[in-house]
């Protein structure tokens, strides 16, 4: 009994010892400027090349999305289309199959 409880009770104690565990201590230089990192072997030309790549192949991305969406879009107007294609012909081939049964039956009668 005492082992499922441990197993019960001990994810949650240490969930709520490592959400109340205080941060590790900062390094001395990281402490004036927490999010600075600094960069080696990169030049400021290469960082903006790559920043100016970046941008492009954002643009590029987001004009793929835009044809990937019309592209869909076509497919399901394609598809509606069909749908409303195949419930007329259906309402049509009902029709005719009335139309058959009445005249069966008129000429069974007669």
């Amino acid at each position: 009994m005492h082992s499922i409880i441990a197993g019960l009770v001990g994810p949650w104690i240490l969930a709520a010892g490592l959400v109340t565990a205080e941060p590790a201590a900062a390094p001395a230089g990281a402490a004036a400027q927490p999010e600075y990192a600094p960069v080696v072997g990169v030049s400021r030309e290469d960082k903006e090349k790559a920043a100016m790549l970046e941008e492009a192949v954002a643009h590029k991305v987001a004009r793929d999305y835009e044809h990937i969406v019309w592209a869909y879009g076509v497919l399901w107007g394609l598809f509606a289309l069909y749908g409303v294609y195949l419930w007329r012909r259906g309402a049509r081939l009902r029709a005719d199959v009335d139309e058959l049964r009445k005249a069966i039956d008129a000429r069974g009668k007669a």
